[in-house]
């Protein structure tokens, strides 16, 4: 998985081919929606990228710290990712939209 920050246009890329299958990313774009101000989301469907236009200030990096062992988790499933392994996939992308809600 490739993800790119560019932090002076508030824009974040991401490129997997996991991204290329529809419910793995709408329920990850769901995910990005709870976490922050989305501007605006583009899918480029040849390359499997996502991109992401967001509000800067309300990107609470703090608390982006305590999903990264779930990001790790759900990264180390999506390298070695099969149709097979889809609801696993879902299941950790699940997980992390949990977390995000008990945000305070």
């Amino acid at each position: 998985m490739q993800i790119n920050y560019y932090e002076e246009t508030e824009r974040i890329r991401i490129r997997d081919k996991i991204l290329k299958d529809d419910d793995i990313r709408n329920a990850a774009v769901k995910v990005v929606h709870k976490i922050c101000t989305v501007k605006n989301i583009e899918y480029n469907e040849k390359t499997g990228s996502v991109l992401i236009e967001f509000q800067k200030e309300t990107l609470p990096l703090e608390k982006l710290q305590s999903l990264i062992p779930a990001a790790r988790k759900l990264q180390a499933k999506a390298t070695f990712y099969t149709p097979k392994k889809k609801s696993e996939i879902l299941d950790e992308i699940n997980k992390i939209e949990n977390a995000v809600g008990h945000w305070a």
